[in-house]
C-alpha cells in the first residue's frame, strides 16, 4: 500500500487546522493618571503570558484568543484589571496607591522599588500631613518620624548625633536625590526645602554612604518634589501663629508688648505646555519670635522646568533663590526671668542669600538602559555680625548608569561623582579654603525567585582639603594640605514571607570627612568661644539591623507594623564638645573615641474606615543604648553623669499622630514623648552664676510630653484649619540653656483651583 498520498493529505489537513488558529495582536499604552506620563516597566499579564511596557509606556501581546483579561501592575500604583479585544485601542490609566506598603521609594536604590522590598528601614511622609498639621518648615514634620529627632535644626537618627551647633551633620538631606547641605559647614537651611511642593519624604535609617557619600553616615532624608500633571494646578496657602505666655510668669518679657507671631504665605503653580512641564512655587514668612529681640524673616522662590525632546531624552532645570534676615541667640540669660532672653553680647544678626541651580539630562538607550547626568551650583553669601560673615561656592556633577541584567534577574546602579567647595569666611581667618571630592560607586540588587532580594554595594571616595599653612596663631599640619581615600561596603537582604510581610537584614559601612567649618571655625558667642580643630580626623563606622514588616488588612483597616533591632559603631566619632582650652571656655569639634549605639524600634502606620469615618495613624517607639566603647576616667570627668552614656541623647522616644475626618470636618491629635537627657557637658555648670543651668536641672526634668491638636473643615477648593501646639504649655529643653516655644495657636487657609 502506498502511504505517501495519505501522508500528504494528513499534512494538508493539519496545515489548514493550524492556519485556523489565528494569532491576535494586543497593543496599548500605560500612563499616570495625574501627570499623563508613560509608565516605563509596568507589567501587563494574562493567565499564560506577560510583558513589560517600553520607554513609551507601550506594550504588545500576541495571543490565539480574540478577547483577553489583562492585569496591569506597577510599583507604587493601584493594580488594574481590564477585559479587552484585539481590535480595541487599549489605554490604561493608573492611579498612585494610598497604601503605604505599596509606596515607591528610591532612596535605598536610586530607582523606584516597593517599600515592602527595602533591605533597610525607610519611613515615608505623605504631603497631606504637611498641610493638615500646618507645618511651615520640614524639620517640624520630621519630628513625627519614629527614631528621628531635630536639635537646633540638625537631624539625629537613632541617637547617631548629639548636640551640634550648625555644623557636621551625619544625616544627608537630599532634594530630588541632590544634596541640599551647605557643603563647607555640612548643615541645612530648612528654608531651602520647598515645603509647598513636596510629593513624598523618605527617611532611610542607618549608614548609606555607599550610594550617597560622606554625610550619609547616620542616614538620609530624601525630599521628592511634585511634578506637573495633565491638569494645571494652582494652590495658595496662608497661616498666622500667635504665641501665648511662658510657663514661668517671670519669663513673660513680652506681656506688655506685641504678642510674638509668625505669618506665612505660599503659592504653587504646576502646568504642562506641550512637551514642557513647568513648576513655580514660592514662600514668604515674617516672625517676631518668643526669644527676646529675635526675629526671622525669610523668602524663597523656586522653579523647575522639564522638557521632553523625545521619549528617550529629557532635560530638567531647577533653580531656587532664598533670602533670610534674622536675629538669633545661642543660650538663655538665666533660668528664671531670662528663659527667653540671651547672654550679653550673644545676639547674632544674619543676612543670608542662597542660590542654587540644578541642570540634568536623562537618556534611555535602545536597550532600555538609563543614563543620567545631573549637576549643581550652590552659592551662599552670609553677612553676619561679630566677624562671622562668609561666602562659599559649591560645584558638583554626577553620572549615573542604571541597567537591568535580565540574564541574572538583577539591577545594577553605578556612578561617578565629583564636587568642589571654595569657602572664604571671617570664621576661618578671612581666607580661602578649598575642598575637593571624587567618588565611584556601584550597587547590585538581585532577585532569587519571587521572594528573596539581595543587595550589595561598594564605594571608593577621595577627599582633598587645602588651607593656608598658617591661620593666625594656628599652624595647619602638612602645610595645609590633607588628602584621604576610603572604600566602604554594604550588603542587605529582603525575604518576602507573604504578600505584605517581609524580613530584612542589612549591614552598611559609613564614612564622614570633616567639614571646613568643623576644622577651621574660630569665633565667639557671648562668654563662649568656638575653637578650630585642625587635627580633627574623619569618622568611620558601620550599622546593622534585622527587621520585620507586617502588612495588615482587616476589614476597612490597611496598615503595617514594623519592628527593627539595630546596632551602630563609630570609630573616632566627632562631637561638638564644651571644654576649657587655651583662651578660655568654648566649644569645638572633637574626636571623642569609639562609640556604640544599639536599640529597638517599633513603627506603625495605616488608615481605616471606622463606621464610615476615615482614620489615619502614624507613629512608633524607639529605645537606644548609646555608649562609649572605652569609658575612660578622662571621658567621665567631662560629663554630668557617672554612667557610661553618650551626651545629649534620650533613651526613649515615642510619637503618634492620629487624624479622622467626617464629611467636611477633619480633626487630629499628635503626641510626643522623650525621656530624660542623662548626660551633658559638665562645664555648663561652671557658668551657673548666670546660666543657672545646674539649679534648673535639679528642679526640672529634661524629659517631656508634647501634645498638639487640630480641627478643620474642607470644601472642594478651600480648607480652613485651627491648630493648637504644646497644649499643656510645658517647658521643653532639647539642648542645654534653651527652651522650646510655649503654647501657641495658628489658623491656616488653603485654596486650590
Amino acid at each position: 500500500m502506498n502511504l505517501k498520498p495519505h501522508l500528504i493529505f494528513c499534512s494538508l489537513i493539519l496545515s489548514i487546522f493550524c492556519s485556523a488558529q489565528e494569532q491576535y495582536t494586543f497593543t496599548g499604552k500605560v500612563t499616570d493618571d495625574f501627570t499623563g506620563e508613560p509608565l516605563i516597566g509596568a507589567t501587563v499579564a494574562t493567565v499564560d503570558d506577560g510583558v513589560i511596557t517600553d520607554i513609551y509606556g507601550v506594550f504588545t501581546l500576541q495571543s490565539d484568543q480574540e478577547f483577553l483579561d489583562l492585569s496591569i501592575t506597577y510599583i507604587g500604583y493601584q493594580s488594574v484589571q481590564i477585559s479587552v479585544s484585539s481590535d480595541q485601542d487599549i489605554s490604561v490609566v493608573m492611579t498612585s496607591s494610598e497604601y503605604l506598603l505599596d509606596a515607591a521609594v528610591i532612596t535605598g536604590t536610586k530607582y523606584e522599588s516597593p517599600l515592602i522590598q527595602s533591605v533597610t528601614s525607610i519611613s515615608v511622609i505623605k504631603p497631606d500631613l504637611l498641610s493638615d498639621a500646618n507645618i511651615p518648615s520640614l524639620d517640624l514634620a520630621l519630628d513625627k518620624v519614629p527614631g528621628l529627632q531635630i536639635q537646633d535644626g540638625q537631624a539625629n537618627i537613632r541617637g547617631g548625633s548629639g548636640y551640634s551647633y550648625g555644623a557636621g551633620s551625619r544625616v544627608l538631606i537630599l532634594v530630588d536625590n541632590i544634596s541640599a547641605l551647605q557643603a563647607d559647614a555640612g548643615r541645612l537651611n530648612w528654608n531651602d526645602i520647598p515645603i509647598e511642593n513636596i510629593s513624598q519624604v523618605e527617611v532611610l535609617k542607618g549608614a548609606a554612604s555607599v550610594l550617597y557619600g560622606s554625610a550619609a553616615l547616620n542616614g538620609i532624608i530624601n525630599i521628592r518634589t511634585g511634578e506637573a500633571g495633565s491638569v494645571p494646578v494652582t494652590r495658595l496657602s496662608t497661616s498666622y501663629r500667635a504665641y501665648g505666655a511662658p510657663a514661668v510668669d517671670a519669663a513673660h518679657w513680652y506681656k506688655d508688648e506685641l504678642i510674638p507671631y509668625e505669618w506665612n504665605i505660599s503659592g504653587l503653580h504646576k502646568q504642562k505646555i506641550g512637551s514642557l512641564d513647568m513648576v513655580v512655587n514660592g514662600f514668604y514668612s515674617r516672625a517676631e519670635e518668643v526669644y527676646e529681640d529675635a526675629f526671622n524673616n525669610r523668602g524663597r522662590l523656586s522653579a523647575k522646568l522639564k522638557y521632553r525632546f523625545t521619549p528617550r531624552l529629557t532635560a530638567e532645570l531647577g533653580a531656587t533663590y532664598n533670602k533670610t534676615n534674622n536675629v538669633s541667640h545661642l543660650l538663655w540669660r538665666n533660668s528664671s526671668a531670662g528663659q527667653y532672653g540671651y547672654v550679653n553680647n550673644s545676639l547674632s544678626n544674619n543676612e543670608s542669600q542662597r542660590f542654587f541651580v540644578d541642570p540634568s539630562l536623562t537618556y534611555f538607550d535602545r536597550k532600555g538602559n538609563r543614563h543620567k547626568v545631573f549637576a549643581r551650583y550652590f552659592n551662599v553669601a552670609n553677612t553676619n555680625t561679630e566677624m562671622r560673615s562668609n561666602t562659599s561656592d559649591f560645584y558638583s556633577i554626577e553620572y549615573q548608569y542604571l541597567t537591568e541584567l535580565q540574564a541574572i534577574d538583577a539591577t545594577l546602579t553605578a556612578g561617578l561623582t565629583g564636587s568642589a567647595v571654595d569657602s572664604d569666611s571671617e570664621l576661618f581667618g578671612d581666607t580661602l579654603i578649598t575642598a575637593r571630592n571624587v567618588a565611584a560607586y556601584a550597587q547590585m540588587d538581585k532577585h532569587f525567585g519571587d521572594k528573596l532580594r539581595v543587595s550589595i554595594g561598594l564605594r571608593s571616595e577621595y577627599n582633598l582639603l587645602q588651607a593656608p599653612p598658617q591661620l593666625g596663631s594656628i599652624t595647619v599640619p602638612n602645610e595645609g594640605r590633607e588628602s584621604e581615600t576610603k572604600t566602604i561596603f554594604r550588603a542587605g537582604a529582603n525575604y518576602q514571607v507573604g504578600e505584605y510581610s517581609a524580613m530584612r537584614l542589612s549591614f552598611g559601612q559609613g564614612y564622614r570627612y570633616p567639614t571646613i567649618t568643623e576644622k577651621f571655625i574660630s569665633t565667639s558667642v557671648g562668654a563662649f568661644t568656638i575653637f578650630p580643630n585642625v587635627d580633627l580626623r574623619s569618622e568611620t563606622g558601620w550599622s546593622a539591623e534585622v527587621g520585620y514588616k507586617q502588612g495588615v488588612k482587616i476589614g476597612g483597616w490597611r496598615g503595617f507594623i514594623d519592628f527593627a533591632a539595630f546596632i551602630s559603631r563609630y570609630q573616632d566619632m566627632t562631637e561638638f564638645t564644651l571644654a576649657f582650652q587655651e583662651g578660655g571656655f568654648g566649644f569645638s569639634s572633637q574626636n571623642i573615641g569609639d562609640t556604640e549605639i544599639k536599640g529597638l524600634e517599633l513603627e506603625l502606620g495605616g488608615e481605616s474606615d471606622f463606621f464610615g469615618i476615615p482614620i489615619r495613624i502614624i507613629g512608633g517607639y524607639v529605645f537606644i543604648e548609646p555608649r562609649y566603647q572605652d569609658f575612660t576616667p578622662e571621658i567621665a570627668a567631662t560629663s554630668t553623669s557617672t554612667e557610661n552614656i553618650l551626651k545629649y541623647r534620650t533613651r526613649h522616644n515615642a510619637k503618634i499622630d492620629i487624624q479622622a475626618s467626617y464629611r467636611q470636618l477633619v480633626g487630629g491629635v499628635s503626641y510626643q514623648y522623650a525621656s530624660e537627657m542623662v548626660a551633658i557637658d559638665n562645664l555648663f555648670f561652671e557658668f551657673n552664676d548666670f546660666l543657672e543651668l545646674k539649679g534648673y536641672l535639679s528642679r526640672n526634668s529634661t524629659a517631656y510630653h508634647l501634645l498638639d491638636c487640630r480641627l478643620g473643615v474642607k470644601f472642594d477648593h478651600l480648607s480652613i484649619t485651627l491648630h493648637g501646639n504644646n497644649l499643656f504649655n510645658l517647658q521643653i529643653m532639647r539642648r542645654p540653656a534653651r527652651l522650646e516655644v510655649p503654647r501657641n495657636a495658628s489658623l491656616r487657609l488653603d485654596y486650590s483651583f
